[in-house]
């Protein structure tokens, strides 16, 4: 199940960057009833094509920018559940951006920025690891990829890795210092409470398959659910839908939504349940985004 670490985290990472951008053209019917309320959701992938993220959070057809900002703090503490196992994945990224340096991409559409060579920042005291931030960009039958610089991270699987230990409802240090010497910035950002998602199955009246959707009630206003298949015989996740509810507990997905995800093409569903915690905030001329989450994904066989 390890294997499917890296491709989870990037699937939840894509999911994040392109669903800020508008729906796409594919139809959603919320036939449930109305008195439960209209679902407020996002198309993450006009078609299956679009969404292969292999290896890269870019690496995807409906390229958007990331944020406009000079520095992005990625930090999530994920567990992926399937069948009886489940594994927990740390993993934070720090991208300092050049505003002056545009990345363009092939046909002059502009896609962020490069980023730069920095000292490298710490969090919780451990000092972030330099490694080059690739992207990998247009349909994942003509990939193409560039290097835009360099970002800064530190990952754990399980045991495996980096010291890298994030605890729920807990807070996360960051440091970071322009040059060797010079004066230090930092802040605290708290890790949301853990959130337990569940998934079961079952009819309606007229026999199509109904998806409920639980979870563990907390503080927070909203959570995201990402609903999303994995290819046959490939570790590859495309993500379909973005929904955002009520931190409530529950919700019932439309039986429409299974049949939009083609069956001859993915044989198991992924629903990833995200809480997310995000900022801005300005020290020392720079303006720093963070996004700060836990999420459980958990992968079932296609009903």
């Amino acid at each position: 199940m390890q294997k499917y670490f890296q491709h989870i985290i990037l699937f939840l990472f894509t999911a994040f960057f392109f669903g800020c951008g508008k729906p796409g053209p594919t139809e959603l019917v919320d036939d449930r009833p109305s008195e439960e309320g209209p679902l407020q959701y996002e198309v993450l992938a006009k078609n299956p094509e679009d969404a292969l993220y292999k290896s890269g959070y870019d690496s995807t057809g409906l390229v958007l920018p990331p944020p406009l900002t000079d520095v992005f703090l990625f930090i999530s503490k994920n567990v992926v559940s399937e069948q009886s196992l489940s594994l927990s994945y740390d993993i934070a990224e720090v991208f300092f951006f050049d505003r002056r340096d545009p990345f363009i991409l092939p046909g002059g559409k502009g896609y962020g920025y490069h980023t730069k060579k920095v000292v490298p920042p710490r969090i919780n005291s451990i000092y972030t690891k330099e490694v080059a931030n690739m992207v990998h960009f247009g349909p994942h039958t003509s990939m193409q990829d560039s290097v835009l610089g360099s970002k800064y991270v530190l990952n754990r699987r399980g045991l495996f890795g980096d010291s890298l230990f994030l605890n729920y409802n807990s807070p996360v240090m960051f440091e970071y210092r322009e040059k060797m010497m010079g004066p230090k910035i930092e802040f605290s950002i708290g890790v949301p409470e853990q959130i337990i998602g569940n998934v079961s199955v079952s009819q309606n009246g007229k026999g199509e398959k109904i998806l409920l959707l639980s979870w563990n009630k907390a503080t927070k206003d909203s959570v995201e659910i990402i609903v999303g298949g994995k290819l046959k015989n490939e570790k590859a996740a495309t993500a379909f839908f973005k929904f955002h509810v009520k931190d409530n507990g529950q919700v019932k997905i439309p039986p429409g939504l299974i049949s939009v995800i083609p069956r001859d093409r993915f044989d198991r569903l992924v629903f990833t349940f995200v809480r997310t915690s995000v900022s801005r905030r300005i020290a020392s001329s720079l303006e720093f985004f963070t996004v700060i989450q836990n999420t459980h994904s958990i992968i079932i066989d296609y009903p």
